[in-house]
C-alpha cells in the first residue's frame, strides 16, 4: 500500500545579488516506505536541480486523495467531514478526511474539489481549505515509464546526462 510523503528538501541558491542563501522546498511523494520516499526525492529533484541537496525531513501524510492538474502551481489541503453509520453498533459516526487539490486560488480549490466529490453518495461538508507551500508532487512511476536517455540512437552532441 502507498503513503503519501510530505519531503523536505535543503539546498544552497545563488541570489541575484551574488549571495548565498539556504532554502528549503516541499515536494509530496507516493511511496510506500520513508527510504522510498528519501530515494524518490533524489530521483526527482536530482533531475531538476544542478548542485548539491539534501531531503531534510520525511513526514507521512494522512491524505485519502490527491488531485493534480496541468498548469497549475498551488496546491490546498482541504478537509472534508460526512457522516456514516456504524453497522455493527447501529450508531452514526463522522469522519474527516483530508486531501490534496491542485487549484489556482481558493475559490479554484472548492469549485475543483465539489466536482471531484459530485458522485459521492453521502452528503459532505467542506470544513477547511489551506493553501500549502508544496512546490510539486511526484505520483509514482513504475520503471518502464521513467525516462532515460537511449544513447545509442543519439550521436555524443545529442546525448542528456541524469
Amino acid at each position: 500500500m502507498n503513503y503519501w510523503f510530505l519531503c523536505k528538501v535543503s539546498y544552497t541558491k545563488e541570489l541575484e545579488d551574488g549571495t548565498v542563501k539556504r532554502m528549503k522546498d516541499n515536494y509530496l511523494t507516493d511511496a510506500t516506505t520513508l527510504t522510498e520516499a528519501e530515494a524518490r526525492m533524489h530521483e526527482e529533484v536530482g533531475r531538476a536541480m544542478r548542485g548539491e541537496f539534501s531531503v531534510a525531513a520525511a513526514n507521512r501524510m494522512n491524505f485519502v486523495d490527491v488531485f493534480t492538474y496541468n498548469g497549475v502551481d498551488n496546491y490546498y489541503k482541504c478537509k472534508i467531514r460526512y457522516v456514516t453509520i456504524d453497522e455493527a453498533k447501529g450508531k452514526e459516526r463522522e469522519v474527516k478526511n483530508q486531501v490534496l487539490i491542485a487549484a489556482n486560488d481558493l475559490l479554484d480549490a472548492h469549485t475543483r474539489l465539489t466536482k471531484e466529490f459530485a458522485s459521492m453518495l453521502v452528503p459532505y461538508e467542506v470544513i477547511e481549505i489551506i493553501k500549502t507551500p508544496l512546490v510539486e508532487v511526484f505520483r509514482y512511476k513504475s520503471p518502464d515509464e521513467r525516462v532515460t536517455p537511449n544513447l545509442n540512437n543519439m550521436g555524443a552532441k545529442d546525448a542528456v546526462f541524469l
